[in-house]
């Protein structure tokens, strides 16, 4: 009982399994065919995926090669960049020695008169923020313009290194970052000789606060989430704008605390794209950097945005293969019906369709089940001309028979004289056959009839007018041929090297037709009448309803035949050999 009870829900699930997924309907074999032979909607389906495939192909190689010249750009504009940032700087720094060249060109220093040196000085520097020094051979400050004066050394020992290499090579120097207590700020400075000669007593020296640097790369210049840095010799950090560790600030010098602190570049651990430019004049750093997730962004938005475009581009091909094929399935299938009405022999209906192919071939179809009911009514009329015309050709063979066998002396010869009239009747009738038993050229019997007995040779000439006869027509005057040129074989124009036989024959009131012979042995009348006389003479007057006429003169034979018109049929052009 409980069988029972478990039987009709497991029923229902596996009716209601098949209704709602149809593909579990299909047997294996189904399956496997339907995977062999796709149907029209599948394979127009694939069609528009495979014309959509190259397009996405290209532009996922149109984004791929985007991204490198983005890349390589980027490069591009990171070096130009470091190259600019220094020469900046090097502007401020040459500007700030073009000052100190000025000053130590002044006539107050070679006198001595270090109070107008420095009122001059302060006169030049005013507002600039900048300490003017004088420095003597002995690394001494002679004279300052800064605001107050402390314990510690104005001049630091890296400065008074520049300094000294100053005055020993007379060349201008420009110094790192350094701290100067008299103004509580991080300061550079430039030291400048006053004699171009090695050996200068005095050294004038400019220190000016980093802080004035700001205004040299705004933060405005620089691309969005772009960091330059911009360090001394000994890597100290002069300058900072840009972005650092994903914030963004504008430019910024470094505070005393802050001078020894390890160069830094950019943001995080982050991979970035940076570029290194050292000034030769100053010797100063200049490094640009900018994460390539910067660069990246829009590239992958691009890919994001091939990615989406890509699937609503496949679903809208697979929707347009469905449609398209449904448009084109429904004709083809009526088509197939109606290829089915034209194998059972039925009348096709032409397929209404807008495709213009299958419109076509629906046409041809239709006209085809015409063409074949009506050559099914030919044959039908044809087996029935046949019919006739076989028991027309028993009829014959058996008079010919019949006679021939009166006519012979043995039963060997009755053989030879069968065989050779069935022979011409199946020459005449392979003729005939390709002409579909209509009619044929009279030309064209000759050479059938005649082929084994020279007619390719010019011992056998023919000329005339192009005329077709008919198929009875045909058989009769074949049989006449054959039987005359067997003859002339044996005893007449063709027994000989010399002999030749000419056919000429008219049509105007009446068809006319000759055979002469020339150039034979003397030709003597038969003795008796036999079946040559039979073929050539009453079978062929009788056949076609005239006159036949044989001499047998001592030149050679001449067999006329004289036949109603309607023997035969004029065309155009004329034969002759």
């Amino acid at each position: 009982m409980s069988l029972g009870n478990n039987a009709g829900p497991s029923k229902r699930f596996l009716q209601w399994s098949r209704l709602s997924f149809p593909w579990a309907r299909l047997r294996p074999g189904r399956f496997t065919h339907a995977m062999l032979r796709p149907s029209l909607l599948v394979h127009l389906t694939t069609l528009t995926l495979i014309v959509l495939a190259p397009a996405l192909l290209f532009s996922a190689f149109l984004i791929f090669r985007f991204s490198e010249q983005q890349e390589e750009l980027a490069r591009s504009q990171v070096y130009d960049m470091a190259e600019i940032v220094s020469n900046a700087f090097d502007r401020e720094v040459v500007a700030l020695l073009a000052t100190a060249r000025v000053l130590a060109t002044s006539g107050a220093i070679e006198e001595e008169n270090f109070p107008s040196f420095r009122n001059r000085s302060v006169r030049a520097l005013k507002d600039s923020g900048i300490v003017a020094d004088l420095v003597d051979d002995e690394g001494m400050v002679v004279i300052s313009t800064a605001p107050t004066q402390t314990d510690e050394p104005a001049i630091q020992q890296h400065e008074r290194d520049v300094v000294s290499a100053a005055r020993e090579s007379g060349n201008a120097g420009v110094s790192g970052v350094a701290y100067d207590p008299r103004i509580k700020r991080a300061v550079f400075l430039v030291a400048v000789p006053t004699s171009d000669a090695p050996g200068s007593r005095f050294v004038v020296v400019l220190t000016k606060p980093l802080e004035s640097l700001e205004r040299v790369i705004e933060k405005g210049s620089l691309p969005g989430a772009w960091s330059v840095v911009v360090e001394d010799r000994a890597g100290k950090k002069i300058f900072s704008a840009g972005a650092a560790d994903g914030q963004m600030f504008g430019p910024r010098v470094f505070a005393a605390e802050s001078l020894d602190a390890p160069p830094h570049a950019g943001g995080g651990a982050e991979e970035q794209i940076v570029a290194a430019n050292t000034s030769y004049l100053t010797g100063w750093r200049s490094t640009v950097s900018v994460s390539t997730e910067i660069i990246e962004r829009p590239i992958m938005r691009s890919w994001y945005a091939l990615i989406a475009v890509g699937l609503i581009l496949t679903g809208f091909s697979i929707v347009l293969g469905i449609l398209t094929g449904r448009r084109v399935a429904r004709p083809i299938l009526e088509l197939s019906r109606q290829a089915r009405a034209i194998g059972r022999g039925e009348p096709a209906v032409t397929v209404t369709t807008n495709i213009a192919e299958i419109g076509d071939v629906s046409k041809v179809l239709n006209r085809a089940s015409r063409e074949r009911i009506e050559a099914e009514e030919q044959t039908r009329l044809l087996m029935r001309e046949m019919t006739h015309r076989a028991k027309n050709q028993y009829a014959l063979v058996a008079a010919i028979a019949r006679r021939a066998a009166r006519e012979s002396a043995d039963t060997g010869q009755f053989l030879d004289t069968l065989s050779d009239a069935l022979a011409s009747l199946a020459r005449s009738a392979d003729l005939l056959s390709s002409q579909n038993w209509e009619s044929v050229e009279l030309s064209a019997l000759i050479d059938n009839q005649l082929s084994a007995f020279g007619v390719q040779t010019r011992r056998i000439r023919y000329s005339g007018p192009k005329l077709r006869v008919n198929a009875s027509v045909a058989q009769t005057i074949g049989l006449a041929l054959h039987e005359l040129a067997t003859n002339a074989a044996k005893y007449g124009a063709l027994s000989v090297d010399d002999g030749v036989v000419t056919i000429d024959w008219s049509y105007d009131d009446v068809f006319r037709m000759e055979w002469r012979e020339t150039g034979g042995p003397p030709v003597k009348p038969p003795t008796r009448s036999g079946f040559g006389t039979l073929v050539t003479q009453k079978m062929t007057s009788r056949g076609l309803g005239g006159k036949v006429s044989m001499s047998f003169a001592e030149t050679g034979v001449v067999w006329s035949l004289e036949a109603p018109t309607e023997s035969a049929e004029p065309v155009t052009g004329k034969h002759g050999d």
